[in-house]
C-alpha cells in the first residue's frame, strides 16, 4: 500500500477512534492495528476488476416543486387512478435507479457464450420527502430496494438461445410520457429463455393481501404464534413475435397461465374452503408498426381471467383486482386491457407521442357485499372502468433547449358510483445539456406548470392523490423544476 494512501486510511480511522470513544482518552490503538494490517496485505488479495468488465446504468428523476398552499406537491400525482398510467407524470417524485451489468464472462463475437449479473437498486420517497437527508428529509420515507437480480447466459446449449434466473424486471412495453408499462409488465422471481422470437418465463409472486395471507387461528381464542399461511402464485408465460413487413414491424402474442395452491397447515390441517386454490389465464396480442424515422405504431389488446384479472389503471395481471366470491374463489372475474401508442417525428424540428388506454376490471361474479353501498362499508371496489388519451409535443427551438407541451382527458368509474373526470394541461421548458434532438434525450432539466381541473365526481371521492393530499378543490396546480436521465 503506498504511504500517502497507508496515511489517509490511517487518518480515518483514527478519526474512527475519537468517535467511538469521545469522552474518554485519545485511543488510536485500533486505526493503526488495522491500518498496518491493509499495508501488509499481498497485492492479489485485492480483486482487479478490469473496467471492461462493467457496464453501469442510471435511471433517475430528481427536483422540487410548490403549490399555492404550500403543502408538499412532489409525487402527487394528479391522475385519476391508484397509478399514474392514465396520466402524465411530470409532478412526480425523486426516484434513482443506479444498476449495473457485470460480464463475468465476456463474449468475443456475437456468437460466443456470454454470462452476465445484472443488479440494480431502488432508492425511492414516500409521502412527498426528498431523496436525501439534506434540509429535512424524513429518513423514515426513504427506501433503498432491490429492484432486481439475476444471471444471464447467452449462447449457452444453442446459438441464440439466453437463460436468465432471479429477479428481473421483465417488461417491455413502455409509454414514456405515462411511466406505463403495459401489455407484458410481468417483474418477478423465476427463470425464463429468449429463443429467437420466443419468449418463456416461469414467475412466482407472493403479497401481503388476504388473499394470499391467511391466519388459521381466525375466530379462535390467541395462539401462542400467529398462525399465518402465505401462498405462492406461480405463472407460467408465454410469448412469440413475428416479424414482417418493413423495418421493425412484427405481431406478438401474449399467453398467461397463473395457479395458486390451496392453503392449508400441515400441522393441524384447515378448515375446508379456508382459501381455497385458484387459478386465472390471460391472452393478449400487440401489433408493432414501424412507420420509418422512428415513427412508430403500437396497438395491444390483453385480458385475464379469475385471479389474473389485472387491470385496473394499467395494473399487471398479477394484481388481482376486486372481491372475492362466497366460495373463496374469482370465479367470474376478468380485466381487459387496451393500449394504442404512436410517435410521429417532424425531421429536426418537432416529435409529437400519443396514447389511449382503455381498461376494465370486476372481482367475482359471486361477491355478495353485506351493504349495497359498496364505497360506505369500507370495502374495496368490484368493479372499475377507465380510460384515457393523451398527446405531447416537442418543439426543438435549439440543440439544448425544447419546448414541451402535454394535455391528457381521464375517466375513471367505480362500481356504480358517478364518473370522475379529469383535463389535465403541461407545459414545460426543458434544457437538454447533450444536445440531442429527440423525445427522450439521455438528460432533461425542466421547467414545469401543471394544472387540472376536477368534475365534481371526482372532487367528491378523491380520486386522485393530489386531491387526497390537498382537500376538495376542481382546479389543481403545480410548479416545479426537475430534471429527468437516463444512461
Amino acid at each position: 500500500m503506498p504511504s500517502s494512501l497507508l496515511a489517509i486510511v490511517t487518518g480515518r480511522l483514527d478519526r474512527l477512534g475519537h468517535l467511538a470513544w469521545p469522552h474518554g482518552p485519545h485511543r488510536p490503538w485500533p486505526a493503526i492495528w488495522i491500518a498496518a494490517w491493509l499495508a501488509i496485505l499481498p497485492r492479489g488479495s485485492a480483486a482487479d476488476v478490469p473496467a471492461d468488465r462493467v457496464e453501469f446504468n442510471y435511471y433517475g428523476r430528481i427536483g422540487i416543486g410548490w403549490t399555492e398552499s404550500g403543502q408538499v406537491a412532489a409525487g402527487k400525482y394528479m391522475n385519476l387512478g391508484t397509478r399514474q398510467a392514465i396520466g402524465g407524470r411530470l409532478e412526480e417524485g425523486d426516484y434513482l435507479v443506479p444498476g449495473m451489468r457485470y460480464h463475468i464472462r465476456k463474449p468475443q463475437n456475437d456468437h460466443d457464450i456470454s454470462l452476465d449479473l445484472v443488479t440494480d437498486i431502488e432508492i425511492l420517497t414516500l409521502n412527498g420527502s426528498i431523496v436525501s437527508d439534506l434540509s429535512n428529509g424524513d429518513l423514515g420515507d426513504i427506501k433503498v430496494l432491490p429492484s432486481q437480480a439475476y444471471i444471464e447466459a447467452k449462447n449457452v446449449l444453442l446459438p441464440e438461445l439466453t437463460l436468465w434466473i432471479g429477479a428481473n424486471l421483465y417488461r417491455k412495453d413502455f409509454i414514456h410520457m405515462c411511466d406505463y408499462f403495459y401489455f407484458n409488465n410481468l417483474p418477478g422471481q423465476g427463470v425464463g429463455a429468449y429463443y429467437r422470437g420466443l419468449d418463456v418465463a416461469v414467475l412466482t409472486h407472493t403479497g401481503p393481501s388476504p388473499f394470499f395471507v391467511t391466519n388459521l387461528n381466525a375466530g379462535q381464542p390467541p395462539p401462542v404464534a400467529p398462525a399465518l399461511v402465505q401462498r405462492e402464485r406461480t405463472a407460467l408465460i408465454a410469448q412469440y413475435a413475428l416479424p414482417f413487413g418493413p423495418g421493425t414491424t412484427y405481431v406478438q402474442g401474449l399467453g398467461e397461465l397463473h395457479v395458486v395452491p390451496r392453503a392449508r397447515d400441515i400441522e393441524r390441517g384447515a378448515a375446508p374452503g379456508v382459501k381455497p386454490r385458484d387459478w386465472g389465464a390471460v391472452g393478449g396480442a400487440k401489433l408493432h408498426l414501424d412507420l420509418g424515422g422512428g415513427a412508430f405504431s403500437d396497438a395491444s389488446a390483453r385480458i385475464g381471467n379469475r385471479i389474473a384479472n389485472g387491470a385496473d389503471s394499467g395494473a399487471s395481471t398479477y394484481n388481482t383486482f376486486g372481491q372475492p366470491g362466497t366460495d373463496g374463489t374469482y370465479r367470474g372475474a376478468y380485466g381487459v386491457e387496451l393500449v394504442e401508442h404512436f410517435q410521429w417525428n417532424i425531421g429536426h424540428v418537432a416529435a409529437v407521442t400519443g396514447y389511449g388506454t382503455l381498461h376494465y376490471t370486476r372481482g367475482s361474479t359471486r361477491y355478495a357485499p353485506a351493504t349495497s353501498d359498496v364505497a360506505a362499508s369500507g370495502a374495496l371496489p368490484n368493479r372499475r372502468f377507465d380510460y384515457s388519451f393523451g398527446a405531447r409535443s416537442t418543439i426543438y427551438l435549439s440543440d439544448e433547449l425544447n419546448f414541451l407541451t402535454e394535455a391528457t382527458y381521464q375517466l375513471r368509474r367505480d362500481d356504480d358510483q358517478t364518473a370522475g373526470r379529469a383535463v389535465r394541461l403541461s407545459v414545460a421548458p426543458t434544457l437538454v445539456p447533450t444536445s440531442e434532438r429527440a423525445p427522450w434525450a439521455a438528460v432533461e432539466i425542466r421547467l414545469i406548470y401543471t394544472t387540472a381541473f376536477y368534475n365534481q365526481a371526482a372532487v367528491d371521492q378523491r380520486m386522485s392523490p393530489y386531491l387526497q393530499t390537498m382537500g376538495p378543490t376542481k382546479v389543481a396546480h403545480f410548479v416545479g423544476v426537475r430534471s429527468e436521465w437516463l444512461f
